[in-house]
């Protein structure tokens, strides 16, 4: 009865818990667990294996600052552990997130910049309208053959040199406006990533729940 009841409140106060990914892995003079420690590892720490199952199950390694030594071959992966990749997936998320920002700035600034050529154009163009208003009415004025074609010779110089910076100020729109698309694009695809990159986040957190209540 005693122990029912013992057990009962043990059942009670039992309290989920998980395993953590962060423990320390032991680095010895020699293949097996009766040489010394010469120190420890951290699960996610680099290493060069320099010799694999050299003995008892352990190999023999090459640490990041060069020191040489022996560890259990068990722990030792290809792959990086979970907790420095979903920390690695982290600034990347944190990347992609601010990119997007950063896209809408220059697109902001290159719209500005397009607003003001455009500007430029009307006022250009007006000018034009202008000079060929004028140059119609000194052709209709002018008595003086040798003075008309002077002066005609000189307006129409100037509405080449308009005409030429009309061309100019219609390519730079048509070269502002590829930008802009580019831009929305590159918009697009970056909200997708993080799309993508927290979906990933979450199915991987999804998992791991899914498993350690498998566990």
């Amino acid at each position: 009865m005693i122990a029912a009841l013992a057990s009962a409140s043990g059942l009670a106060a039992a309290q989920t818990r998980y395993v953590t990914d962060d423990f320390e892995i032991m680095v010895r003079t020699g293949p097996s667990i009766q040489n010394k420690i010469v120190r420890t590892l951290r699960s996610g720490d680099r290493i060069e294996v320099l010799r694999e199952d050299a003995g008892n199950g352990h190999s023999q390694i090459q640490t990041g600052d060069g020191e040489i030594g022996y560890m259990l071959t068990r722990f030792i992966t290809t792959n990086r552990s979970a907790r420095s990749r979903v920390a690695s997936l982290q600034r990347q998320l944190e990347e992609l997130r601010s990119e997007p920002g950063e896209l809408r700035t220059l697109l902001a600034n290159s719209q500005d910049e397009n607003r003001q050529l455009l500007q430029r154009t009307a006022e250009l163009e007006s000018q034009l309208d202008a000079v060929t208003v004028e140059l119609a009415r000194i052709t209709e004025a002018a008595g003086n053959a040798v003075n008309l074609a002077s002066e005609n010779q000189a307006l129409s110089a100037e509405v080449q040199q308009r005409l030429l910076e009309l061309d100019d100020i219609r390519i730079q729109n048509e070269t502002l406006k590829d930008q802009n698309k580019r831009m929305d694009r590159l918009i697009t695809a970056g909200l997708l990533l993080v799309g993508l990159f927290c979906g990933w986040v979450l199915s991987i957190s999804g998992r791991r729940r899914r498993n350690s209540w498998g566990s």
